[in-house]
């Protein structure tokens, strides 16, 4: 089952995350009802696995995804790891269970999708054997649109999805459904956004957003200048 929210978007655009004109956009695809999750009431979860599909896609405009594949799994697991210990996802009954994240789509031209445009990043989360597909975008204004080097624009959607993520299963900890902590309209057929107006925000789980120059540098072990020469040398195909 989709959880959509293309219209949400639109309607929902100047709800603010910290106080900002910004926020991000989760559909979910076919998340676990409570029923399915209870017993994983009160468990601890752990990051496992973040990785990026062979054939995600896009598969060409390297300049909207220029750094290695490698390098944006390690982002990711790098904010669900700040996320969930921040959370308190880590704490509870053992043993862990181990969550799993795919990256399928990423494309990070300006942090801001225009409609469902280009700007996006999709993943298959995993755990417990339940699948399910999360797609997240950025609406708001345009003074948020990211101007800077090619290789920092994942700088505010790896951090939400991380915190949508978190969320999800923060209500799943709680024995409610995946989507009970993203929903906004207190309704199960509708996905939801996180922000100040929801039971849900980024400050609960206080990631850094967006993502700094020395995070890039401590996560990737390269320097500014290193990752900024990667990103012009994989626009140019070399």
């Amino acid at each position: 089952m989709i959880r959509p929210l293309a219209l949400a978007a639109a309607l929902l655009g100047l709800l603010a995350l910290g106080g900002c004109a910004f926020n991000h956009g989760v559909t979910l695809n076919n998340p676990p009802p409570a029923a399915k999750t209870a017993f994983l009431k009160g468990r601890a979860f752990t990051v496992g696995k973040v990785t990026v599909a062979p054939d995600a896609r896009p598969v060409h405009e390297t300049v909207y995804h220029c750094l290695p594949d490698p390098m944006y799994a390690k982002m990711m697991k790098y904010n669900l790891e700040l996320a969930f210990q921040r959370a308190g996802l880590t704490q509870g009954k053992g043993p862990a269970v181990p969550v799993n994240f795919e990256i399928t789509y990423r494309a990070f031209k300006d942090n801001i999708a225009q409609g469902l445009g280009p700007s996006g990043l999709v993943g298959t989360l995993t755990f417990a054997g339940f699948p399910v597909i999360m797609h997240i975008y950025g609406v708001g204004g345009a003074g948020w649109f990211n101007t800077g080097p090619y290789w920092t624009r994942q700088q505010r959607i790896m951090p939400a999805m991380a915190a949508a993520i978190t969320g999800g299963l923060k209500g799943v900890q709680h024995g409610k459904s995946f989507y009970s902590n993203l929903d906004f309209f207190g309704s199960d057929s509708v996905g939801g956004y996180f922000g100040d107006k929801g039971g849900f925000t980024h400050h609960i789980v206080t990631l850094p957003y967006p993502m700094t120059v020395k995070e890039y540098e401590q996560i990737t072990g390269k320097s500014a200048a290193q990752l900024a020469a990667i990103c012009k040398a994989r626009i140019a195909g070399k």
